[in-house]
């Protein structure tokens, strides 16, 4: 078990009225494409008793390092996910449960974070892109054209699903 982010529940489990705040933080390297997020993820909420278990109501944050998929520009940005997940006595399909009266919150925090990693994150909604023919960011560098593609190879598929 990761021990910052290990809450001891012994006291919750069953009691309902009960609570307790917690945090802690620990370092992550996730990537989903060219979006990477390395360093540390904290994480602050609270555990509540249920009947069978505990419920936590989570907080996660970590700053990522995106880059457009229309330009390619890298920025750095905070990513905060709010989350819920219920630890019962006996672990769930994803193996989370209360081990020895405390539960672990590396694991689903970490899920939630690389679930809340922009898929497809644009630098501004209107984000221009790379020119398809010379790389040129049309952001910053706007193309006059490129000439006459007639002589490409590829020039008599250009009309071809035109109605």
């Amino acid at each position: 078990m990761t021990r910052e982010l290990v809450v001891d529940v012994g006291d919750l489990v069953g009691h309902p009225e009960a609570e307790r705040a917690f945090s802690g933080s620990q370092k992550v390297a996730l990537r989903l494409g060219e979006s990477v997020v390395s360093g540390p993820m904290n994480v602050t909420g609270v555990v509540r008793g249920t009947v069978d278990g505990v419920l936590a109501d989570y907080t996660v944050t970590a700053t990522g390092r995106l880059a457009c998929v229309r330009c390619l520009t890298e920025w750095d940005e905070e990513i905060s996910i709010d989350a819920i997940q219920h630890f019962a006595r006996t672990p769930d399909e994803d193996g989370y449960g209360i081990e020895d009266k405390r539960i672990d919150m590396a694991g689903a925090a970490t899920d939630e974070l690389s679930l809340g990693i922009p898929a497809a994150p644009v630098c501004r909604d209107d984000c221009k892109g790379l020119c398809p023919v010379c790389g040129n960011d049309l952001n910053s560098d706007p193309c006059d054209g490129h000439g006459d593609d007639s002589e490409s190879p590829f020039a008599a598929l250009k009309d071809l699903f035109d109605s």
